[in-house]
């Protein structure tokens, strides 16, 4: 129901919840005029559209009402169309109605527009969804190849036999090539159909309308292409692997492509100096400082660190190997079987490491993020809260304020979640220029300020001022001399923020300088702190209906926007984590591959272990003991990356801005991410482990 003639407004749920209001709610509202005006709330919207919206009280109305308060015409009209009618066919008709002066559009038109003026026509959110998407294909690439490396080992027979009878490299080379293709295709189906539903899902759940659910058809099917091209390209290192064997060779019994213990020379070097010369940009642009930079910085020594990876994984993979021993003789089996093919398991690891690594370094970001936001939003809304009564400087009697009853305030310090303290006040003169001026001024003790100040205590000897007065004609650390009731005082100048947290002309000072000046002066102002910021809303829900009595008096602070900026920010981490987390998902699986398909190559060997005396209970252990070191080694090494990026990119972004940056980091995230990637793993090494404890020695030992 959208409100009607002047007598009825729709408020959002933000300001229902602040207000305590509810359908059928009565208002009293004043405009311009300052005559009062009884509403009525016939509707709650849901406004809630950016996470960084709706922080002010609001109420939405009709044209008569909006023209009563402020004794003027809108400037803008909005236009819902009637049913079944196409906004697009109301523009024509509506331009000519309005003249040349006006200018209409339809709300996809102005919502585009926003969206422009937001990013700069930039399409940033496309490039970030599409920086995920590729991370996921490089994770994806990773565990295909790995993959298709392990079956063309198991195959190496079977290979061999087709190049007896004629089989040229070539043609073998284009039916796994063919055979990837396959695979790509139907994965690129699936993966398009599953996209879709969990899209429209998507849309249910967060409440938008079918309406606005649309699947661009021409990107789905790049998308698809490119997810052929990816399994493509993966396989092609395998296969050439693969027919470099001679089939003499590959009919031997042993069922393994023999791998090099040593990483090429080429590579080694290559990604040394890659990651030397990466990291050494990375540390310049930081303290440059120059964000560019230190991206590239970034991107480069990340690629060398990828590719001397194979090198240094197998390194670590020996020496956490020996955690295996802690359950038994099939945790030192699994640790032998760990790292007898380095290269495989460094494969595998490689893809837990990037997909750990990159939400590590978002979670270590944008922790240390919040906590530089934290700071900045401290200099930026020193006070959570501030109730002030009004005074008008050009009133020669407003220096006689009522004081605030302390009744009031002892109410607003018993508020949950709330720390609220009585502040002075009292009216003095201050030379700004050539000319004296009347203002407010306000003072605590040390001990209220430590209370209540997002930034900290204050000093006796020391006015605090509004950034105006320094632009007017005072200048920092100046010594001014203040005149009040009591006399004169003189302060040295201080800009601060706090002076600022005003409705009108306010400095800020000591209580005891302040008494010094006006010996009457009395509380004049709360000032208060919230213990949690993401309380905002409950805590000034509550607030307000304190305050209904004293109309009088001035609700400020800056909580709602320190409150929406952290909620923001917890949104974002969220999301992108969310994203990040296909990644791992991707790398898992390959860990699941990893285990499985290497149960199939190792039949014979198992089977002789049953025979030797290894219950399937234990050898469902040890395969799950494997995964979990696969699993420990890419996490702990993902880790330790994402913290040096993480801590990295806080520290380049902050110091690009000329803002302070506080490296943070969240434990109990990395501790989630570390526990999760361990029973990730394990749990990838069950269905693996039952194939293998179901064979018997005298099945597994005989020849196919």
């Amino acid at each position: 129901v959208w409100p009607l003639g002047d007598s009825e407004v729709a408020v959002d749920a933000s300001t229902a919840e602040r207000n305590g209001l509810s359908l059928g709610s009565s208002l009293t509202v004043t405009g311009s005029d300052a005559t009062p005006h009884s509403v009525l709330v016939v509707a709650i919207l849901d406004t809630s559209s950016s996470a960084i919206a709706g922080t002010a009280d609001e109420f939405y109305a009709a044209t008569q009402l909006g023209m009563v308060l402020t004794q003027n015409t809108p400037s803008s009209f909005d236009i819902i169309a009637a049913p079944g009618v196409s906004p697009g066919s109301l523009v024509a008709p509506m331009q000519a109605v309005s003249g040349s002066n006006a200018t209409v559009v339809t709300g996809a038109a102005a919502s585009n527009e926003a969206v422009k003026s937001i990013t700069g026509d930039s399409n940033v959110l496309v490039t970030i969804l599409l920086t995920f998407a590729a991370i996921a294909g490089l994770v994806a690439a990773i565990v295909i190849a790995n993959t298709f490396t392990i079956l063309l080992a198991q195959r190496q027979r079977q290979i061999a036999l087709t190049r007896c009878i004629g089989a040229t490299a070539g043609q073998v080379r284009r039916t796994v090539l063919a055979e990837a293709a396959m695979i790509g295709v139907i994965g690129s189906v699936l993966g398009v159909g599953v996209g879709v539903g969990v899209g429209k899902l998507a849309t249910s759940l967060a409440d938008i309308g079918s309406a606005a659910f649309t699947v661009e058809w021409i990107g789905v099917g790049i998308t698809a292409a490119l997810g052929v091209l990816v399994t493509v390209v993966a396989a092609v290192a395998p296969a050439r692997r693969a027919m470099r064997i001679a089939p003499i060779a590959a009919l031997s019994p042993v069922p393994t492509i023999e791998e090099a213990k040593r990483s090429g020379r080429f590579r080694t070097i290559t990604g040394a100096l890659l990651m030397l010369g990466g990291g050494g940009a990375l540390i310049g642009g930081i303290m440059l400082p120059a964000l560019e930079v230190s991206v590239l910085g970034g991107a480069v020594s990340a690629l060398g660190i990828l590719m001397l990876l194979r090198s240094a994984l197998p390194f670590v993979l020996r020496r956490i190997g020996r955690l295996g021993a802690i359950a038994g003789v099939p945790g030192k089996l699994a640790a032998a079987n760990a790292i007898r093919n380095p290269g495989r398991a460094a494969a595998t690891c490689t893809a837990l490491v990037i997909g750990v690594g990159l939400i590590v370094t978002l979670q270590v970001a944008s922790a240390s993020a919040r906590s530089s936001t934290e700071v900045s939003l401290a200099e930026q809304y020193p006070l959570d809260l501030s109730v002030t009564a009004i005074w008008d400087s050009s009133d020669p009697k407003s220096g006689q304020l009522q004081a605030i009853p302390a009744a009031l305030v002892d109410q607003l310090d018993s508020v949950d979640g709330l720390t609220a303290v009585g502040v002075l006040g009292g009216q003095i003169d201050i030379p700004i220029g050539s000319d004296k001026t009347s203002v407010m001024a306000y003072g605590a003790t040390a001990g209220q300020y430590e209370g209540v100040l997002n930034t900290g205590p204050m000093q006796r000897g020391v006015l605090f001022v509004p950034s105006w007065m320094i632009a007017d004609g005072l200048a920092v650390g100046q010594n001014v001399t203040l005149e009040g009731p009591g006399g004169t005082l003189n302060l040295s100048v201080v800009s601060s923020k706090v002076a600022g947290s005003f409705p009108s002309s306010a400095v800020v000072m000591s209580a005891e300088d302040l008494t010094r000046l006006v010996p009457t002066a009395s509380v004049a102002a709360i000032w208060g702190q919230l213990s949690e910021i993401d309380q905002a809303n409950e805590v000034i829900g509550e607030v307000k209906p304190l305050l209904a009595d004293y109309p009088d008096l001035y609700v400020g602070g800056g909580a709602p926007e320190r409150a929406s900026i952290d909620e923001a920010l917890a949104t974002i981490l969220a999301v992108a984590t969310a994203l990040l987390a296909v990644a791992v998902v991707i790398a898992v699986v390959g860990i699941g591959n990893t285990i499985g398909l290497s149960v199939i190559e190792r039949t014979r060997e198992s089977a002789l272990l049953r025979a030797l005396g290894l219950r399937r209970g234990q050898l469902r252990l040890m395969l799950g003991v494997e995964a979990a070191l696969l699993a420990l080694v890419g996490t702990v090494v993902g880790v330790f990356f994402g913290i040096l990026y993480g801590w990295s990119g806080a520290a380049a972004t902050f110091n690009q801005a000329g803002q302070t940056v506080v490296l943070s980091l969240p434990w109990a995230e990395l501790g989630l991410v570390l526990v999760l990637a361990l029973v990730a793993g394990v749990l990838a090494s069950v269905l693996p482990a039952r194939r293998a404890a179901k064979a018997t020695p005298t099945d597994a030992l005989a020849e196919v």
